[in-house]
């Protein structure tokens, strides 16, 4: 999966906690720009969080 269909997979309210859980900033920033950011174990932690 590319970065935009993580992000349209997700709210922002679930994307929020995960990226201030890694340092990425979430202020003026369009949910692909954070999911881009994340690293893959952010990325694994946002599945498992789905689930």
């Amino acid at each position: 999966m590319d970065a935009e269909e993580i992000a349209k997979k997700y709210s922002m309210s679930e994307l929020r906690p995960i990226a201030k859980k890694y340092g990425i900033a979430t202020r003026c920033v369009k949910k692909a720009d954070i999911v881009r950011a994340m690293p893959p174990e952010a990325i694994a932690d946002l599945e498992q969080s789905k689930k």
